[in-house]
């Protein structure tokens, strides 16, 4: 990990899980550089299930919510998915008045979000293996 970098990438099973490094990291003056490295790693890693760690950020600007639309695009674009996890209760206070709490997936802490995203990658791919059954019938 390089000193410039917003973000630490760590693989934990079929999840990558993205930590913001500090808590001013979602400010005006970076939200950009932010984006931008989370793009990059979603587009170099094809088929990524990203989870974004936000344990360590106090605030964020309402640009950082534009940009994970756009990581989340990316993600989905690209084969892959985007979850959110660790929002203190400002932030996800946030993502329900503007109603992205119902865009996107954001779990409590690390540790269950990690393995309720396991789960539901695993019923996702049982429900599109019923459907490609059902078609063949």
């Amino acid at each position: 990990m390089s000193e410039d970098n917003l973000l630490d990438f760590k693989q934990e099973g079929r999840i990558t899980i993205g930590t913001i490094h500090s808590a001013s990291v979602l400010d005006a003056l970076n939200v950009t550089e932010f984006g931008q490295e989370a793009v990059d790693y979603v587009k170099k890693h094809r088929g990524v299930h990203l989870l974004l760690n936000f344990e360590r950020v106090g605030y964020l600007s309402s640009a950082v919510l534009t940009e994970l639309l756009r990581i989340k695009e990316a993600a989905e674009s690209n084969g892959g998915s985007l979850r959110l996890c660790s929002l203190n209760t400002d932030i996800r206070k946030v993502f329900e008045i503007t109603n992205l709490d119902k865009v996107f997936v954001i779990y409590e802490g690390t540790d269950t979000a990690v393995k309720r995203y396991e789960r539901s990658l695993d019923i996702e791919a049982q429900e599109k293996a019923w459907t490609n059954n059902d078609e063949e019938d």
